[in-house]
């Protein structure tokens, strides 16, 4: 009878060892589909040419610099990330975007257009940035959207 207890409980032991690492193994395959970041890092050529392309500033933008692609342009920080917006013909385009440290980015529209947009939002807060273009400058317009459920 001991060792018929003894077999169940070894046997017991292996099988839930062989389910917690195939479990695991499983978890891990699928966990690289599934925690894709969906903001990539910039890359350092990437945030070298945005500096180049604009000067660091607050809410209402920095200088406007004319960007390698022939228009102007300016960078803009808000309290869900950073954008850099550019106008070139009259049109206004976004060149980059960080979002802060808990936003995401959302309903990117790059332009060039009338106007460039996008949302940074997190877990209460969504902040919509447009960007257009104002004889010849980059301009931010934002709008706050706080305590969303």
């Amino acid at each position: 009878m001991k060792r018929r207890s003894l077999a169940a409980v070894l046997g017991w032991v292996a099988v839930a060892c062989a389910m917690t690492a195939t479990t695991t193994w499983a978890i891990t395959l699928l966990g690289q589909g599934l925690s894709r970041q969906v903001v990539s890092p910039m890359s350092h050529a990437e945030i070298t040419q945005a500096l180049a392309a604009a000067t660091a500033a607050g809410e209402t933008g920095g200088p406007a610099s004319p960007s390698e692609a022939g228009g102007v342009s300016r960078a803009f920080t808000t309290p869900g990330g950073s954008v850099v917006g550019t106008c070139a013909t009259g049109q206004a385009s976004l060149l980059a975007w960080s979002p802060a440290q808990g936003y995401a980015t959302d309903d990117v529209s790059e332009g060039p257009g009338p106007y460039a947009s996008l949302e940074f939002e997190s877990e209460n807060d969504k902040i919509t940035v447009r960007i257009t273009c104002v004889r010849g400058a980059p301009t931010m317009t934002l709008k706050e959207d706080r305590d969303r459920d």
